[in-house]
């Protein structure tokens, strides 16, 4: 099933429009990842997530475009964001 969603992430060419050859290459690496991860725990949350996966993929390469963030800040950024409860997290950012 990975092997059938990864195509349609290659054959998206808006997924990875206006990125630079190696920004493409980041994002669709680590979108397939994710992929490969979850069907390690199953195959139906694969197909469920896929969706899901596929838009935050084309929001992260439209915020890369319009805001020149580099692709690998946003996929760290994104990390954070879905740390596993209770994993040993890196310091807090500062507050005000």
């Amino acid at each position: 099933m990975v092997e059938r969603l990864t195509e349609q992430l290659l054959e998206d060419e808006a997924l990875t429009d206006g990125l630079s050859d190696e920004e493409a290459n980041e994002l669709i690496g680590w979108l397939i990842g994710i992929m490969e991860d979850l069907e390690a725990d199953s195959e139906a949350a694969t197909e469920k997530y896929a969706g899901h996966l596929r838009r935050l993929g084309h929001e992260m390469a439209r915020i890369a475009r319009r805001y020149t963030v580099p692709i690998e800040e946003l996929i760290e950024l994104v990390e954070v964001a879905w740390e596993e409860p209770g994993e040993a997290s890196g310091p807090r950012p500062m507050q005000a």
